[in-house]
């Protein structure tokens, strides 16, 4: 379970506003932001160490749109990741969308059928004005999803009572911030029944221990820092622990005026002599399609040419530091050779880690994913075609 999903997906709702007493979230539509954030985790079974593992994750939401009561209709796009080294752009490991509303009190309105996010109505702000050391108390719910682990045929959900505290107020960043405390505990028979013969969860139990930095003035959650532990009793006797530790952090991202920044893109390769370079708007921001760079068969080295086209395009991506990028890879359909999704993926890699390694991005700002051979721009039954379809994309992220 990627418990850093869960509750970080319960406080990621803010807009831009002015103070109010009494503590809300603040939704206007058209705002847009995203959290990087990081998770420690630790599975045992039997209380014996199986895994341990380093997590990085970066979510991208929007208001979407607002109604008269001031609730905000979320929609956001998250993707997990993964590192082989801490100096390495980012692999995206899984990816999904997530479509939701929120009130101002941070109560949460989720289709059915959809998982995230998994905490929900965490935090929630309490009617009237909230001053150091009070304390308050509310309703929350987790919901997971265990059908493709365990067999089971339904979500879980997991109602529990949260402890609130408010804890003062702290500057971070120059901003003054007040840390929200958010304590519940876990006990919950989750009613399962065998399937087939596979183990399944009886109970599910564990705590949380939350701190959430809220912005007042602006009425949105700046960041969270969570310990926790979630364990799975099974109806064999054996025992699943999750524990660990997580934390994240929010940037906000500024509106893209994506024609102008495309047309600025291609007007500036073509200064620099890459005019023959494709540049478009797409909903996630503005894309450079680079179907002319070469790799040894079956091979992900970048050769000295294509370095330096990824330099002439790495100082153009530095006019827009701020944005984050995203390095996609493709292949063509040749039988008999390499694995076309593993090259892919390794191509993309290669373009990723040099655009990090030349300064263009940080490896925060930097995440790649390879497609193999399933979305061809043209026939691969010619050489032409399968060379377009030999392609990377390099998209510079609205958000």
């Amino acid at each position: 379970m990627k418990r850093f999903a869960f509750v970080f997906m319960a406080v990621m709702v803010w807009a831009g506003g002015v103070q109010a007493a009494p503590l809300r979230f603040l939704y206007h539509t058209g705002d847009q932001y995203r959290y990087y954030g990081t998770s420690s985790q630790t599975v045992t079974l039997d209380h014996s160490a199986s895994e341990s593992n380093l997590l990085t994750y970066r979510i991208a939401f929007s208001v979407f749109e607002t109604n008269a009561h001031g609730d905000g209709h979320l929609k956001g796009h998250i993707t997990y990741l993964s590192q082989s080294e801490s100096s390495k752009a980012s692999a995206i490991q899984e990816e999904f969308d997530t479509d939701y509303w929120v009130d101002p009190q941070g109560k949460y309105t989720v289709p059915p059928d959809q998982v995230m996010p998994v905490v929900r109505d965490v935090p929630w702000l309490p009617d009237g004005d909230v001053k150091t050391g009070d304390t308050w108390v509310s309703k929350g719910e987790e919901v997971h999803d265990l059908r493709q682990e365990f067999g089971v045929d339904r979500l879980l959900r997991v109602p529990f009572d949260v402890v609130y505290t408010d804890e003062g107020e702290v500057q971070k960043e120059g901003k003054p911030l007040i840390v929200i405390r958010a304590d519940y505990n876990l006990y919950f028979p989750t009613g399962f029944t065998a399937i087939d013969n596979r183990p399944y969860p009886v109970l599910m139990s564990g705590f949380s221990h939350q701190t959430h930095d809220f912005n007042a003035e602006k009425g949105r959650e700046e960041g969270y820092h969570e310990e926790y532990t979630l364990i799975l009793t099974l109806n064999n006797g054996h025992v699943l622990e999750y524990s660990g530790t997580g934390e994240s952090h929010l940037v906000e991202a500024r509106v893209m005026d994506k024609p102008a920044v495309a047309a600025q893109v291609k007007k500036d390769l073509a200064q620099k002599g890459l005019g023959d370079l494709e540049v478009t708007a797409v909903p996630q921001g503005v894309t450079i399609h680079f179907d002319s760079i070469h790799f040894p068969g079956d091979s992900s080295e970048l050769l000295p040419e294509e370095q330096r086209k990824l330099n002439v395009i790495g100082d153009v991506l530095k006019k827009y530091a701020d944005r984050d990028v995203l390095v996609e890879g493709y292949t063509a359909s040749v039988p008999g050779g390499r694995d076309p999704q593993t090259l892919s993926q390794e191509r993309a890699a290669a373009v990723g880690n040099y655009l990090v390694a030349t300064g263009v991005r940080s490896p925060q700002q930097l995440v790649y994913k390879g497609w193999g051979d399933s979305k061809p721009v043209a026939s691969n039954d010619t050489e032409a075609g399968r060379t377009k379809n030999r392609r990377v994309e390099i998209t510079i992220l609205e958000n």
